[in-house]
């Protein structure tokens, strides 16, 4: 608000806004449109969505892309390396994604010879069974003891007890998203 008590529309700039300051700012311009909104839960939701695509993306520069696969490749290789197989519709819905979105993975998993898919029917073309591959086993397991090291070290800044309520606090917040998905699917 300006002085007059009208809406501000002063523009702006994007390359004036810092990282850490785009949530307030990202807020008072949203607000400029839709005055009403809840301040609170658009920061959380902000800030949740910020710190997983900054997680995503500095664990594949770091650790996924030297392996030589994406963050969603290593999505599913640590879901066929700890249930030793599974089948390919399991791990989309594990993985969190379309089951051809996992095909595709699986497809550029299975060229770079991370992973070994098998026709488990031969009337029904849907249901394949992947494993790792050797390679596969060795890249996963490195990639993801490295991936647990980043890890501890982003979280070392919190005390075990603060790590344990940010757990309990996302689990919390995981299932509310469940719950209104359902709400909205039927």
């Amino acid at each position: 608000m300006t002085d007059d008590g009208s809406a501000d529309t002063t523009p702006v700039a994007a390359s004036e806004v810092q990282g850490p300051e785009f949530s307030d700012v990202a807020l008072e311009l949203t607000r400029r449109e839709l005055p009403d909104i809840d301040g609170m839960a658009f920061h959380l939701g902000m800030l949740l969505l910020r710190t997983a695509n900054t997680h995503s993306q500095h664990s594949e520069r770091l650790v996924h892309r030297p392996h030589g696969f994406s963050h969603t490749g290593f999505r599913i290789l640590y879901i066929v390396w700890i249930f030793r197989q599974a089948e390919a519709r399991d791990i989309a819905r594990l993985a969190g994604m379309s089951r051809q979105a996992a095909s595709s993975v699986l497809a550029t998993l299975e060229a770079d010879g991370l992973v070994i898919r098998e026709r488990l029917s031969s009337t029904d073309r849907r249901l394949v069974t992947v494993r790792l591959s050797e390679a596969g086993h060795t890249a996963i397991k490195d990639a993801f003891a490295r991936q647990n090291q980043l890890e501890r070290d982003w979280f070392a800044d919190l005390t075990e007890a603060e790590q344990a309520t940010l757990k309990d606090l996302l689990t919390k917040v995981a299932g509310g998203i469940a719950k209104s998905a359902k709400k909205t699917q039927g």
